[in-house]
Protein backbone atom coordinates (compact mmCIF):
# COMPACT_ATOMS: atom_id res chain seq x y z
CA UNK A 1 0.00 0.00 0.00
CA UNK A 2 1.25 3.28 -1.32
CA UNK A 3 1.50 5.75 1.36
CA UNK A 4 0.91 8.86 -1.19
CA UNK A 5 -2.34 10.28 -1.20
CA UNK A 6 -4.32 10.89 -4.34
CA UNK A 7 -8.18 11.14 -5.55
CA UNK A 8 -10.19 8.53 -5.70
CA UNK A 9 -11.22 7.38 -9.61
CA UNK A 10 -14.64 7.49 -10.50
CA UNK A 11 -15.82 5.04 -12.83
CA UNK A 12 -19.53 6.12 -13.14
CA UNK A 13 -21.51 8.63 -12.08
CA UNK A 14 -25.43 9.00 -11.69
CA UNK A 15 -27.63 11.88 -10.78
CA UNK A 16 -30.15 9.94 -8.57
CA UNK A 17 -32.23 12.63 -7.53
CA UNK A 18 -32.66 16.26 -8.25
CA UNK A 19 -35.10 19.41 -7.18
CA UNK A 20 -34.85 22.69 -7.20
CA UNK A 21 -33.26 22.87 -3.90
CA UNK A 22 -30.78 20.10 -4.33
CA UNK A 23 -28.96 17.55 -6.35
CA UNK A 24 -28.12 14.44 -5.48
CA UNK A 25 -24.80 12.79 -7.41
CA UNK A 26 -24.08 9.12 -6.44
CA UNK A 27 -20.72 8.02 -7.80
CA UNK A 28 -18.94 4.69 -8.53
CA UNK A 29 -15.50 4.77 -7.14
CA UNK A 30 -12.20 2.93 -6.66
CA UNK A 31 -9.51 4.56 -4.18
CA UNK A 32 -5.95 4.77 -4.77
CA UNK A 33 -5.61 1.07 -2.65
CA UNK A 34 -8.13 -0.18 -4.94
CA UNK A 35 -10.97 0.03 -2.57
CA UNK A 36 -14.55 -0.01 -4.51
CA UNK A 37 -16.58 2.48 -3.18
CA UNK A 38 -19.81 2.34 -4.75
CA UNK A 39 -22.08 4.49 -4.68
CA UNK A 40 -20.75 7.13 -2.77
CA UNK A 41 -23.49 10.26 -2.63
CA UNK A 42 -22.48 13.15 -3.31
CA UNK A 43 -24.85 16.66 -2.64
CA UNK A 44 -24.31 18.94 -5.43
CA UNK A 45 -24.81 23.02 -4.44
CA UNK A 46 -24.40 25.59 -5.70
CA UNK A 47 -21.81 27.94 -4.01
CA UNK A 48 -23.12 29.98 -0.70
CA UNK A 49 -22.70 32.74 0.74
CA UNK A 50 -22.77 34.66 3.87
CA UNK A 51 -22.56 37.61 4.78
CA UNK A 52 -21.72 39.56 8.78
CA UNK A 53 -23.37 42.82 8.11
CA UNK A 54 -21.86 45.73 10.80
CA UNK A 55 -23.82 48.91 11.52
CA UNK A 56 -22.19 51.92 12.22
CA UNK A 57 -22.92 51.69 15.83
CA UNK A 58 -20.76 48.38 15.78
CA UNK A 59 -23.02 45.85 16.32
CA UNK A 60 -24.06 43.02 14.04
CA UNK A 61 -27.15 42.17 12.15
CA UNK A 62 -28.69 38.68 13.18
CA UNK A 63 -31.03 36.85 10.94
CA UNK A 64 -33.31 34.88 13.21
CA UNK A 65 -35.75 32.30 11.29
CA UNK A 66 -37.06 28.36 11.50
CA UNK A 67 -34.83 26.13 9.77
CA UNK A 68 -36.28 22.85 9.34
CA UNK A 69 -33.05 20.36 9.74
CA UNK A 70 -33.23 20.99 13.05
CA UNK A 71 -36.88 21.70 13.52
CA UNK A 72 -36.00 24.96 15.44
CA UNK A 73 -35.95 28.92 15.31
CA UNK A 74 -32.14 29.69 14.92
CA UNK A 75 -29.70 32.63 14.82
CA UNK A 76 -28.06 32.96 11.82
CA UNK A 77 -26.18 35.18 9.30
CA UNK A 78 -27.47 37.04 5.79
CA UNK A 79 -26.63 33.47 3.80
CA UNK A 80 -27.89 31.93 0.67
CA UNK A 81 -26.36 30.26 -2.47
CA UNK A 82 -24.82 31.67 -5.37
CA UNK A 83 -27.49 31.93 -8.63
CA UNK A 84 -27.08 31.99 -11.94
CA UNK A 85 -27.51 35.82 -12.96
CA UNK A 86 -25.52 36.40 -9.83
CA UNK A 87 -22.25 35.47 -12.19
CA UNK A 88 -22.80 37.99 -14.78
CA UNK A 89 -21.22 40.84 -12.69
CA UNK A 90 -18.15 38.88 -12.83
CA UNK A 91 -17.49 38.08 -8.96
CA UNK A 92 -20.51 35.65 -8.20
CA UNK A 93 -20.02 35.51 -4.75
CA UNK A 94 -20.02 39.31 -4.22
CA UNK A 95 -23.01 39.85 -6.26
CA UNK A 96 -25.22 37.32 -4.49
CA UNK A 97 -23.91 38.56 -1.29
CA UNK A 98 -24.62 42.36 -2.10
CA UNK A 99 -28.28 40.46 -3.27
CA UNK A 100 -29.06 38.37 -0.41
CA UNK A 101 -28.13 41.46 2.02
CA UNK A 102 -30.80 43.77 0.17
CA UNK A 103 -33.18 41.05 -0.07
CA UNK A 104 -33.07 39.17 3.23
CA UNK A 105 -33.16 42.36 5.40
CA UNK A 106 -33.77 45.36 2.88
CA UNK A 107 -29.69 47.02 3.78
CA UNK A 108 -27.16 47.91 1.53
CA UNK A 109 -23.45 48.03 2.23
CA UNK A 110 -21.27 50.17 0.25
CA UNK A 111 -18.05 48.09 1.25
CA UNK A 112 -17.71 44.39 1.55
CA UNK A 113 -14.16 42.60 2.74
CA UNK A 114 -14.18 39.30 1.72
CA UNK A 115 -13.11 37.06 4.65
CA UNK A 116 -12.48 33.70 4.45
CA UNK A 117 -13.50 30.74 1.48
CA UNK A 118 -14.15 27.31 3.10
CA UNK A 119 -16.10 24.31 2.27
CA UNK A 120 -18.94 23.16 3.95
CA UNK A 121 -18.65 19.71 3.95
CA UNK A 122 -15.77 18.16 2.04
CA UNK A 123 -16.62 14.71 2.00
CA UNK A 124 -20.27 14.94 0.78
CA UNK A 125 -20.46 18.62 -0.93
CA UNK A 126 -19.23 19.75 -3.56
CA UNK A 127 -19.64 23.62 -2.99
CA UNK A 128 -17.66 25.99 -1.37
CA UNK A 129 -19.12 29.01 0.97
CA UNK A 130 -17.56 32.81 1.23
CA UNK A 131 -17.96 34.56 3.99
CA UNK A 132 -18.15 38.13 3.51
CA UNK A 133 -17.88 41.67 6.17
CA UNK A 134 -20.17 44.11 5.38
CA UNK A 135 -19.54 47.60 6.43
CA UNK A 136 -20.80 51.23 5.87
CA UNK A 137 -24.89 49.66 6.08
CA UNK A 138 -27.61 51.84 5.50
CA UNK A 139 -31.24 50.67 5.14
CA UNK A 140 -32.42 50.83 1.58
CA UNK A 141 -36.22 49.50 1.51
CA UNK A 142 -38.08 46.58 3.15
CA UNK A 143 -36.70 42.85 2.71
CA UNK A 144 -38.36 40.49 -0.20
CA UNK A 145 -38.28 37.32 1.42
CA UNK A 146 -38.57 34.06 -1.24
CA UNK A 147 -41.91 31.92 -0.69
CA UNK A 148 -42.07 30.60 2.99
CA UNK A 149 -39.70 32.19 4.19
CA UNK A 150 -39.73 34.86 7.42
CA UNK A 151 -37.00 36.24 8.64
CA UNK A 152 -36.63 38.17 12.17
CA UNK A 153 -33.47 40.84 12.34
CA UNK A 154 -31.69 41.23 15.52
CA UNK A 155 -28.79 43.70 15.89
CA UNK A 156 -26.13 42.20 18.28
CA UNK A 157 -23.09 43.34 20.00
CA UNK A 158 -20.32 40.94 18.81
CA UNK A 159 -18.39 40.56 21.46
CA UNK A 160 -21.28 39.18 23.78
CA UNK A 161 -22.62 37.32 20.87
CA UNK A 162 -19.51 35.15 20.62
CA UNK A 163 -19.50 34.70 24.24
CA UNK A 164 -23.28 33.26 23.72
CA UNK A 165 -21.99 30.72 21.19
CA UNK A 166 -19.20 29.93 23.58
CA UNK A 167 -21.09 29.01 26.40
CA UNK A 168 -23.72 27.51 24.66
CA UNK A 169 -26.31 30.42 25.45
CA UNK A 170 -26.41 30.68 21.13
CA UNK A 171 -25.92 27.72 18.91
CA UNK A 172 -25.54 28.95 14.92
CA UNK A 173 -24.75 26.88 11.70
CA UNK A 174 -21.01 26.59 12.06
CA UNK A 175 -19.59 28.08 9.22
CA UNK A 176 -21.76 31.37 10.48
CA UNK A 177 -19.62 30.77 13.84
CA UNK A 178 -16.45 30.88 11.58
CA UNK A 179 -17.31 33.69 9.84
CA UNK A 180 -18.28 35.62 13.19
CA UNK A 181 -14.66 34.85 14.22
CA UNK A 182 -13.33 35.70 11.47
CA UNK A 183 -15.15 39.34 11.30
CA UNK A 184 -14.24 39.75 15.45
CA UNK A 185 -10.89 39.09 14.05
CA UNK A 186 -10.60 41.48 11.00
CA UNK A 187 -12.36 44.41 13.22
CA UNK A 188 -9.89 43.60 15.66
CA UNK A 189 -6.96 44.50 13.35
CA UNK A 190 -8.61 47.52 11.77
CA UNK A 191 -9.23 48.92 15.04
CA UNK A 192 -5.39 48.35 16.27
CA UNK A 193 -3.92 49.85 12.87
CA UNK A 194 -6.13 53.06 13.53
Amino acid sequence: MSDELRPWSVTASRITYEDRWIRLRSDDCVTADGTVVAPFHVLDYPDWINVVPVMPDGRVLLTREYRHGRGEIIHGLVAGGVERGDSETGDAAMAAARRELREETGYEASTFVKLLTSYPNAASHSNAVTSWLALDLSRAGEPRFDPGEKVELLFEDLAALLGDLQSGAVIMQSMHVAALYAAESWLRRRSSEA
